[in-house]
């Protein structure tokens, strides 16, 4: 018995320090500064810097409530939602192997991304630099400032790596917003055509809340009050496709008549304008003839929108406007439903 007590004496004192000298080795011998990539409260953030060894920098700043990019615009909200949900449940999955740290370590300080995290006292609560993705390790190879051990950290659940939301480039951070309305605040639309003048209308409130029509096209019918709220509703929140940072292209815009300028003013006396344009069919057009086999010379699906005073220039897709591009007849009817004006007329 006392022998036997004696064997499973020496396993625990074995398995001690087997523990000790191997194991915590290589799990426990780093401190929590070295692998503490997460916040758990991104709550207390107050600003984020990116940061690439090309020059590039987004300065990401929460002012309520939104965030700002660059001191300039306000950033897209699911991009930042993204960002902060990656902070909180990034992961150590491994530390980087001894034969493999010279070579990350290197990696990282010639094409690092480096992120720092500030609280709202303007304090830096951590910074990290972000090398390459390793596609066996299923994890990107990440080091805190200030540590010497990199690590292969991702983001548990998530098929994909965690650089995707670490970008620095300024137009990508962009809110494309053009117009965001609530149909309460709205005081007033007017959608003018240059080409087909008899097509533009105005929707302006009246006191009592409601909204009269007003158009070239005189009529004693009433309009429908419920088709009024549901094109109210359609400038909630609008956004262009993508920019265009061409300054040349939009110059050469603004020198000839919009096809359609519309115009959306809140209760307070504040106003948004959107020109749109038509855009020339190119090889990338989906539809490039009409059905009876004739050339299109613009696009049925896409447009140009210039808008924010003249400064930006976007695409902005006829899925999303479209519903907007309508004539003063789509007011009278039961049922949402009126052709796109600006697309009848391409067509025609």
């Amino acid at each position: 018995m006392k022998r036997n007590w004696l064997y499973f004496l020496i396993v625990i004192v074995l398995g001690v320090i087997v523990y000790f000298t191997v194991l915590k080795d290589r799990l426990g011998s780093y401190s929590k500064k070295d692998t503490a990539f997460a916040l758990s409260d991104t709550t207390t953030i107050s600003k984020i810097v990116l940061s690439n060894l090309k020059g590039d920098t987004a300065l990401l700043e929460h002012s309520t409530p939104s965030w700002t990019i660059n001191k300039k615009y306000t950033a897209r909200p699911d991009a930042v939602s993204n960002l902060l949900r990656t902070l909180r449940q990034l992961e150590v999955k491994v530390p980087v192997a001894k034969s493999m740290h010279n070579t990350v370590v290197k990696d990282i300080a010639g094409r690092r991304t480096k992120v720092e995290i500030y609280d709202t006292k303007g304090e830096k609560m951590k910074a990290f630099y972000i090398g390459n993705n390793s596609d066996e390790l299923n994890g990107t190879f990440m080091l805190m400032e200030g540590s010497k051990y990199p690590f292969v950290v991702n983001i548990p659940g998530f098929e994909g790596f965690a650089t995707t939301v670490f970008f620095t480039d300024e137009t990508d951070w962009r809110s494309r917003e053009i117009f965001a309305n609530a149909p309460d605040n709205i005081a007033r639309v007017d959608v003018k055509y240059l080409v087909t003048p008899d097509s533009s209308f105005s929707l302006v409130r009246q006191a009592d809340g409601s909204f009269d029509l007003l158009s070239n096209k005189k009529t004693t019918q009433a309009v429908n009050p419920e088709i009024v709220q549901y094109y109210l509703k359609q400038f909630k929140l609008l956004n262009g496709e993508s920019f265009i940072n061409e300054p040349y292209k939009k110059d050469s815009l603004l020198t000839v008549s919009p096809a359609c300028v519309m115009t959306v003013t809140d209760r307070s006396n504040n106003s948004k304008s959107l020109k749109i344009y038509y855009r020339p069919v190119n090889y990338r057009t989906k539809m490039q003839f009409t059905y009876d086999n004739k050339p299109l010379e613009f696009d049925l699906d896409k447009f140009y929108g210039v808008y924010n005073n003249d400064r930006d220039l976007a695409i902005i897709q006829n899925f999303v406007f479209g519903k907007l591009m309508i004539g003063p007849g789509y007011f009278y009817r039961q049922r949402p439903a009126g052709g796109n004006t600006l697309v009848e007329g391409i067509k025609k």
